[in-house]
């Protein structure tokens, strides 16, 4: 009976084992077995939405530099001549740019709609990337236009994401293509003082797990995908979070090497991915301890 029971307890914790090293070393095997390449990205018609700096600069490069047709977004087209250039200079197969201003109602569909007519109609992977300036504070603080700057917040981080795959999908049920929504670990985790952000990020992510179900209940061809990002050292990250911590040492994630993450999740067809692949830990005692979470980033922000 002993042997019984310490077999089963083996099995158990076997299981148990095995699960956990599977959730935490899923983003590091998926982003290195999906990467994508020129044999599965050549040709394909990709839109970015906020393609002028960031995240969304670099995953134009990638795209670019594995000869897809790219289309780079941002409020204004005066400012993606830079990057037309350099997508141009890496090899895309074609470079064009839109511009639209996403706090706008409406303006995100025209977006999509003006990257499909860019790139003769169609579009295979649509990356809605682009996001408003967030404000930390102390809700005790909040200026009394506060509740403006957070609806403002949420029709960018939010509201428009969902107009664009609205918009993005009767294109992407034509190409049997990919959504790929960029969300961040903000959406998970208690991050102090980041209301406009963390509010607008969970939104989505309720978004998308409720668009997955539609999808595989209407058998639809769409592929959708969700990036979680972490400390990504885009140029805006780098000058506001050292002004919130109390840590010296950030340790930062290069855009270059997030843009190559996510360029996995459509071609994986996954379901999401994190990035940096260590953000996982975090996210998982998230879920497992958010007493202990919450503790944690406490004892690393500066109090307002």
């Amino acid at each position: 009976m002993n042997f019984i029971i310490r077999g089963v307890l083996g099995l158990v914790l076997f299981f148990v084992l095995f699960n956990v090293a599977r959730n935490l070393f899923y983003d590091l095997y998926a982003s290195n077995w999906h990467r994508a390449s020129r044999e599965n990205t050549a040709g394909k018609r990709v839109l970015i939405t906020g393609s002028s700096r960031g995240i969304g600069e670099a995953l134009a490069h990638v795209y670019a530099e594995l000869g897809a047709h790219v289309t780079v977004h941002a409020r204004r087209l005066d400012s993606l001549e830079k990057i037309r250039a350099e997508c141009r200079r890496l090899g895309a197969a074609s470079v064009h740019a839109v511009a639209g201003d996403m706090s706008s109602p409406g303006r995100a569909a025209q977006v999509v709609a003006d990257a499909a007519a860019a790139m003769g109609g169609g579009l295979d992977i649509v990356v809605v990337n682009h996001i408003s300036p967030s404000e930390l504070t102390t809700l005790s603080r909040a200026m009394p236009d506060s509740a403006q700057k957070q609806l403002a917040a949420m029709q960018t981080n939010y509201f428009s994401y969902v107009e664009a795959a609205r918009a993005a999908l009767p294109h992407l049920e034509k190409s049997a293509g990919s959504l790929v929504l960029i969300s961040s670990a903000a959406a998970r985790l208690p991050i102090p003082y980041c209301y406009e952000y963390c509010a607008s990020k969970r939104a989505l992510e309720g978004f998308f797990s409720t668009l997955r179900q539609e999808l595989a209940l209407n058998g639809s061809a769409v592929h959708a995908g969700l990036a979680v990002l972490g400390l990504i050292g885009t140029d805006s990250a780098r000058q506001t979070v050292p002004k919130y911590s109390k840590g010296s040492n950030l340790d930062f994630a290069s855009p270059a090497a997030t843009a190559l993450d996510v360029t996995a999740i459509p071609v994986g067809r996954l379901r999401e991915l994190a990035s940096p692949w260590k953000m996982r830990v975090p996210l998982l005692l998230g879920g497992w301890a958010p007493e202990h979470i919450e503790r944690h980033l406490q004892a690393l922000t500066r109090i307002l």
